[in-house]
């Protein structure tokens, strides 16, 4: 039996694990920046800067009850954005590619993401899989765990 990194298995399904860290910071950055602008702020547009701060520290937490699982046995991809959406679901045969992209400012990295690629009834379907800032080692490990649990060929 191999253990993962990235994944909790249960049985034959295994579970992305959710960077709970990193949506939780960006959460409490935006509480941070609403009481700052409540504090300090004198702009009429306060209310609507509160909004916005507030908006993407609820994404924030929601995206902590999202759910990605392989299962082996039905050769299925089941991913669920939040505890309240439908899942949605794709077979292994309409996984196309790993797509890793950086973002650079200046030079410097500042965020890369790793996204899984699918081909399904014609169209392209785009699963975000995790986030990292400066480098990509990390996602690129993930995406190896990945083709292991699909059975992909390894490169």
């Amino acid at each position: 039996m191999q253990t993962f990194k990235y994944f909790e298995q249960e049985g034959n399904t295994y579970k992305l694990k959710v960077q709970k860290g990193l949506f939780y910071t960006i959460t409490l950055g935006c509480i941070a920046a609403i009481i700052a602008l409540l504090i300090y702020s004198t702009s009429k547009a306060t209310f609507l800067y509160v909004a916005f701060f507030a908006f993407v520290g609820v994404l924030g937490i929601l995206r902590t009850t999202g759910v990605i699982a392989f299962d082996n046995q039905s050769r299925e991809i089941q991913r669920k954005r939040f505890f309240f959406s439908a899942p949605v679901s794709y077979s292994f045969d309409d996984f196309d590619h790993f797509l890793i992209s950086k973002q650079k400012s200046y030079f410097i990295t500042v965020s890369i993401q790793a996204i899984m690629v699918m081909r399904k009834d014609n169209k392209t379907r785009h699963i975000l899989l995790a986030q990292t800032l400066f480098t990509a080692k990390p996602l690129q490990k993930l995406s190896e765990e990945i083709s292991t649990i699909m059975g992909l060929p390894q490169t």
